[in-house]
């Protein structure tokens, strides 16, 4: 069947594809169904049909997968989505495809849908699929909110009581425990509580620090976004136009602030989240939070999410050789703030991420001796080029909440792989001069596991890479030295002894040596048990997802938000309709909390 010519002529085979789609689904007919995907094509779903996020690749895999959950949530009512653009061919000849955004229901949701489609004159609507995305938006029966009721805001029998005093009562929980308890009040939990106050769900943050947006406040003097500020808007609240493209530390700090205060979201600062057992029967944690003044209080919610760091919240602190011998002040990047009291100093840096460069650039700024100690190779991109990643954000005039849907739909494993590699290449040979430079400097670069680059390096370990905003020129012309740690045997009390043994005097020793992976905490909190059982969180599982991120996991009642802002304001959404599902118990419970992943396996994800 040939397409015939003209954008809106698209709509005509869309519409048929999509009915044809509902009516494979409808009378679980695979042979149907097969007709409508290419041989190599993929789906990947975010809660709408499987109460999870997980994708499939492959025809074969795709119909299996489809057929094997659509009984259970009827979907129906396919019909192209007019709130989005309209059928259109996208990309590069001879890679066109068809751009399809559609909506749909299920027995219990709204949900909604994203085809790429390869033009066929041998298809029966002259469509087949490459890629199909589904996505819960909202539940049915419990539809989100428009917002804050007319009047005073404030409901209350007493006259005396204003709007403080019922919200200070509100956010006391002095008669009551959440429905939900989010453990750190950063940009995820605060994404999170956002979207549950919309839905009407009673949830908690709490968090350590003595004021919302401390996480960021407290960190080094210099820091600041080294992404552009149209990647990183918060969910109902975006960023004002004078905000500037790279955000300081302490406007962003601010900002959240000013945000969970704007949207009334209950916050608990000075609030140690010290752990807790989950019980089956009743289907309630049992946890124990410790409060400023050092009292502790027992809270029962139904669900647990921890959103307490981008990869985990402890410092990794490793095992060097002589380290103890060392008789000057030694710490973690963490505790860094600041370079000004290490004026004239000598500083040894171990590790060369971002917070590596960004501690050395500031220590060399405030007229420090700066050696960074090198472990492993180094992913060095220039900030331009890595912003490309992203340019849709700032080069288009497609609205965010759009961008953002093309990114979750592109999220498939293998093409993932292959775009980070071809967007290496592009990059590696704009950047060449760059890494010329810093080689003759004596550091080791690398272009990440299977050429992927730094973005593939975000998501699989939150670092080894470094974006560039000036540091590199300052190591490449000499001003903060390079060593390998090949090039040490160990430390002694003034410094590091070399192979040689010479050796590298140092006054202080800064540990800018990342953080241990979440199931480190979870070990902590929950005990090890828990912890073996829900396995690695973050970096990619066996279906090509970021592990245990936003989705169920083993444990029931229990979740994790990881990831830029960007990434959370993508996954947070069916998340959160994930956890009201559950608590209105629409969810099966055979769909609920896999003790391990379902569908079809990837042989190649690390």
């Amino acid at each position: 069947m040939a397409l015939p010519d003209g954008p809106e002529s698209l709509s005509n085979p869309a519409t048929e594809w999509l009915h044809n789609l509902e009516h494979a689904l409808e009378s679980e007919n695979a042979a149907a169904l097969t007709e409508l995907f290419l041989e190599t094509s993929y789906w990947r779903d975010a809660a709408a049909l499987t109460w999870d996020v997980r994708q499939s690749h492959g025809r074969e895999a795709v119909v299996d997968d489809l057929l094997s959950v659509v009984g259970t949530l009827r979907p129906s009512g396919f019909r192209l989505d007019e709130s989005k653009p309209a059928p259109a061919l996208t990309g590069q000849a001879p890679d066109q495809k068809v751009e399809i955004f559609f909506t749909f229901e299920t027995s219990v949701a709204r949900c909604s849908g994203h085809v790429l489609a390869e033009q066929d004159e041998s298809a029966p609507t002259g469509l087949r699929a490459f890629t199909l995305f589904t996505r819960i938006e909202e539940l049915r029966e419990f539809p989100w909110s428009k917002g804050h009721p007319r009047g005073h805001g404030y409901e209350t029998d007493d006259d005396k009581q204003n709007w403080l005093d019922v919200r200070s009562a509100h956010q006391a929980y002095e008669d009551r425990s959440p429905e939900v308890l989010i453990v750190g009040g950063g940009h995820s939990g605060l994404i999170a509580a956002a979207h549950f106050a919309r839905l009407g769900v009673d949830a908690l943050i709490v968090d350590k620090n003595e004021r919302v947006g401390d996480n960021w406040r407290k960190r080094y003097h210099t820091l600041a976004l080294h992404n552009p500020v149209e990647m990183n808007h918060l969910p109902y609240l975006p960023f004002p136009d004078n905000f500037p493209q790279y955000i300081p530390k302490d406007k962003l700090a601010n900002w959240l602030e000013a945000y969970a205060e704007s949207l009334d979201l209950n916050f608990w600062t000075s609030t140690e989240f010290l752990g807790g057992s989950f019980d089956d029967e009743a289907g309630l944690w049992n946890v124990t939070v410790r409060r400023g003044d050092g009292s502790t209080r027992e809270l029962q919610p139904k669900h647990v999410i921890l959103a307490t760091g981008g990869v985990g919240g402890l410092p990794r602190v490793p095992e060097l050789a002589g380290l103890s011998d060392f008789t000057g002040p030694v710490m973690h990047s963490s505790k860094f703030t600041g370079g000004e009291s290490f004026a004239g100093k000598k500083a040894i840096v171990v590790g060369v991420g971002t917070s590596a460069h960004d501690i050395s650039h500031d220590l060399y700024n405030n007229g420090a001796e700066v050696t960074m100690l090198q472990r492993s190779p180094l992913v060095v991109t220039s900030l331009d080029s890595a912003n490309l990643a992203y340019d849709s954000y700032w080069l288009t005039d497609d609205p965010a909440d759009l961008i953002d849907y093309r990114v979750a739909a592109g999220g498939i494993y293998p093409l993932t792989i292959s775009a980070s590699q071809g967007y290496q290449r592009y990059i590696a040979e704009l950047d060449r001069p760059l890494h010329e430079s810093l080689e003759k400097a004596g550091m080791v670069l690398t272009e990440g596991e299977d050429k992927t680059g730094w973005l593939l390096k975000f998501f699989r370990e939150g670092g080894g890479y470094y974006l560039n905003i000036g540091t590199s020129e300052v190591i490449a012309a000499g001003g903060i030295k390079i060593r390998q740690s090949s090039d040490v045997r160990r430390f002694v009390k003034n410094g590091v002894e070399l192979n040689d043994g010479s050796v590298l005097e140092a006054d202080v020793v800064i540990l800018a040596t990342g953080y241990q992976n979440r199931n480190s905490e979870l070990a902590g909190l929950f005990g090890q048990d828990l912890a073996e059982r829900i396995g690695k969180i973050g970096g990619f599982d066996d279906v090509g997802e970021l592990a245990n991120a936003s989705k169920p996991t083993a444990q029931r009642g229990l979740w994790f938000m990881i990831g830029s802002m960007q990434q959370c304001r993508v996954s947070s959404l069916p998340l959160v309709l994930q956890v009201k599902a559950e608590l209105e118990g629409l969810v099966p419970d055979a769909m609920a909390h896999p003790a391990q992943h379902r569908g079809h396996s990837l042989e190649t994800v690390n």
